[in-house]
């Protein structure tokens, strides 16, 4: 019962940490505030968090386990190319009804020196997350050398690197089964869809109508997918939500 108790109120401080983190960013939301919008002391926040960049470290990686659960899903249903499709329409509906992923990206654009690097499973190597499961140890960060085998963006930090790093790993999967078009070019599929990915969380962050983000999304892959995958095979791919999304 205690345990319980524990484990409701530390979510409530990392949900209240997220909305005012999305709001104010990270240097103007105060731990009394956050107690506060938790209903909880500022001494029963330190209990559960020793520093604001803990609880930041906790948004962010609550945001990261939901993130990887639920394109691990995504992916164990279809093929790689259709599992990344149904990722970007994940990740807009996720910016606008969920303000841990929302608190995570703007913990990531404001990098206050805190920011953990990406674990190294993906949704291709690693079964779903358990939603209770504790965040692994924040890290720091270290840009990688510079080198051509580098996959694209690879010193991306924060939760833009995560999901950066989501992209990689189902463009990686695309062409071991064979989706991506054989052509040379390098790291250009990947550096066109990692952009484009990324991008959808400057362009939605903002809020934007369930409908309108449907159909912006689906433009966007009505134009990606011919340039990944071979000729004439992107009938083969259903470029639109699969079922109606929440507002």
């Amino acid at each position: 019962m205690v345990q319980e108790r524990s484990e409701r109120t530390r979510g409530r401080l990392v949900e209240a940490g997220a909305v005012l983190f999305d709001r104010r960013g990270y240097a103007g939301a105060t731990l009394g505030e956050i107690a506060a919008a938790a209903g909880v002391t500022k001494g029963a926040l330190y209990f559960h968090f020793a520093s604001k960049e803990e609880l930041a470290g906790a948004v962010s990686g609550q945001a990261e386990r939901s993130l990887r659960s639920a394109c691990a899903e995504l992916r164990a249903a279809s093929s790689p190319i259709q599992g990344l499709i149904d990722a970007g329409y994940w990740l807009v509906d996720a910016l606008g009804a969920d303000p841990v992923i929302r608190a995570a990206f703007r913990l990531g654009r404001e990098d206050a020196g805190w920011q953990t690097a990406p674990t190294t499973a993906g949704p291709t190597t690693a079964g779903p997350i358990a939603a209770g499961a504790p965040a692994a140890a924040p890290t720091t960060a270290r840009p990688a050398p510079a080198d051509s085998r580098q996959p694209a963006f690879a010193d991306i930090r924060g939760f833009h690197s995560v999901w950066a790093g989501v992209v990689r790993d189902l463009l990686a999967a695309a062409r071991r089964a064979g989706e991506l078009r054989d052509r040379p070019g390098g790291l250009g599929p990947e550096t066109l869809v990692v952009t484009a990915a990324c991008g959808l969380e400057v362009v939605f962050a903002d809020g934007c109508p369930a409908e309108e983000r449907a159909r912006r999304v689906g433009a966007l892959w009505d134009w990606l997918l011919p340039c990944l995958v071979p000729p004439g095979a992107a009938g083969g791919y259903r470029t639109r939500p699969s079922a109606p999304r929440p507002g």
